[in-house]
């Protein structure tokens, strides 16, 4: 009863929060979206650790930041800016291992790394999105969202009436092919929506929103398997505590982490413009 109340309260007030910042948009939903990562990465260290190793967590949170702030200004930024920040948080993490004379050190390296890559590049990719829309008029990080919210919520209820056939039970043992068939028919629908209202904006035509639906549908489940893979291998239920009755904020994000970057990369590198 306390977990469920605890979870209706975080819906509660979570969700119309979220909406209002994505309506907002700008610094005000970047630095929402960094408070995520920042979360979400400090949770995605505590599964590692579970494994033995020790990442250095300052460099991660560190990178966030550089990241974040990357995302948000980047038509200032060159390439070179890029590369330089990404060879200086390599080049740091070594150096600070070197000296810190902790045991496996080759793993504790890596787990470093991986988190940034993982985490913070990754779902780094909803700053960029939001300054998408605000600079051409579309609404494609709120149907993103509303998109997963769909697919979770039909793949739910359809796989457990309907579920019998597994999709991954050696990842996740309750998720069906039926529910995931139900929760991709559903975030194509979202995008359907938004399209048919004029809510995607001008920029956009019937094929984009078809393929935004199916990286919803698809890459948003695929997230959620690769979440469950580390937990399943760290022995963990939740990756955190912090939203009751949800786990944790990695938890929660898991399927954008993987739904906005393959967004990111439609839009800037495989849209037809």
């Amino acid at each position: 009863m306390k977990m469920m109340k605890g979870r209706n309260l975080v819906n509660a007030l979570g969700i119309p929060s979220w909406l209002f910042l994505i309506w907002k948009g700008g610094l005000y939903y970047s630095v929402f979206i960094l408070i995520c990562i920042a979360f979400a990465l400090g949770e995605f260290y505590s599964i590692l650790e579970k494994k033995g190793v020790k990442p250095l967590r300052w460099m991660g949170m560190c990178s966030a930041v550089f990241i974040a702030d990357f995302y948000y200004v980047q038509p200032e930024l060159t390439p070179h800016h890029v590369f330089g920040g990404v060879i200086f948080i390599v080049l740091m993490t070594v150096v600070w291992e070197l000296f810190s004379e902790k045991e496996n050190a080759g793993q504790n390296i890596s787990a470093t790394l991986a988190g940034i890559l993982f985490v913070p590049i990754l779902l780094g990719t909803a700053i960029d999105i939001r300054q998408f829309d605000f600079l051409m008029g579309t609404q494609l990080t709120l149907a993103m969202v509303l998109s997963i919210w769909a697919c979770d919520t039909a793949a739910f209820i359809f796989g457990t009436q309907f579920g019998k056939a597994k999709i991954f039970p050696r990842v996740s043992p309750n998720k069906s092919w039926v529910g995931s068939i139900s929760g991709l028919l559903a975030s194509m629908g979202v995008f359907q929506l938004f399209y048919h209202q004029g809510w995607l904006g001008d920029y956009f035509s019937m094929q984009d929103a078809v393929v935004f639906g199916i990286i919803s549908g698809v890459f948003g489940q695929i997230g959620d398997f690769a979440e469950s893979l580390l937990k399943r291998d760290a022995g963990v239920k939740d990756s955190g505590t912090l939203l009751q009755g949800h786990g944790g904020v990695l938890d929660r994000f898991d399927s954008l982490i993987f739904a906005m970057p393959m967004t990111y990369l439609y839009v800037h590198f495989l849209m037809h413009y």
